[in-house]
């Protein structure tokens, strides 16, 4: 019963994509803006629908909206994004892997609305798209990275990589860590199975960046690391 209605989910989300992904492609070419909004008003919600998801945030307190920052989180599945964009009060430009920009329709979309892509196979690239992130942090974005690299494979936190947290210091900005909850069950890695789930955002406070500017950039990633495994604690 599962795998068949699966399937019916997953048929949903293609056509849903072909339908949507070219007519927001076509907004982004004449306003940004409205783009950003579509990606969290229409595509975010409906994409959690599809395995009948939920999303809600915890400590939104620690959210300021009127100084950006850069937002780690642990990453768990595909949904990671939609839950994200549902939840927070303000568009999270994302931190990519370059591949994916290449992905027809997808990658399109994704470059006019923001993302930012790095090219980890290039390390002169990589570091200059790196410091053209942080400028466009001072100037207002909040970028979203997800420091493991890729979607954990067991649920487990994997280890964070520096480079996001090299990027911080250089560019003096804080960073608020965040764990996600709930979004593996949704479509575990490597699967086409979904199942319901209400996805937890745990927003943790803000780190100053004064507090760790005298870190290695792998301290200051494997502190924040613990962190988010705290944040996941304090839900059990």
């Amino acid at each position: 019963m599962w795998y068949l209605l699966n399937i019916f989910q997953l048929a949903g989300m293609i056509i849903f994509n072909l339908i949507f992904l070219p007519i927001v492609i076509l907004v982004g070419l004449f306003s940004q803006k409205a783009m950003q909004w579509m990606a969290r008003f229409i595509w975010s919600p409906v994409m959690l629908s599809f395995p009948f998801g939920s999303a809600t945030i915890i400590g939104k307190e620690n959210i300021d909206t009127e100084k950006p920052c850069i937002y780690v989180a642990n990453h768990s599945s595909h949904f990671d994004i939609p839950a994200l964009y549902v939840v927070f009060p303000f568009f999270m430009y994302f931190i990519a892997k370059q591949e994916l920009s290449k992905v027809p329709m997808f990658g399109w979309a994704n470059t006019l609305v923001g993302t930012i892509w790095i090219d980890r196979k290039d390390r002169s690239k990589a570091m200059a798209t790196m410091k053209l992130a942080g400028e466009q942090i001072k100037n207002g974005k909040n970028v979203i990275s997800f420091p493991e690299g890729t979607r954990s494979k067991d649920g487990n936190i994997g280890l964070f990589k520096k480079g996001t947290f090299a990027l911080a210091q250089s560019c003096a900005v804080d960073v608020v860590p965040i764990y996600m909850h709930g979004t593996r069950p949704l479509n575990p890695p490597g699967t086409i199975w979904m199942r319901p789930s209400k996805v937890k955002v745990v927003v943790g406070k803000r780190l100053s960046i004064e507090d760790y500017k005298d870190y290695k950039p792998e301290e200051f990633a494997n502190e924040v690391c613990s962190i988010v495994k705290e944040l996941k604690n304090s839900l059990d």
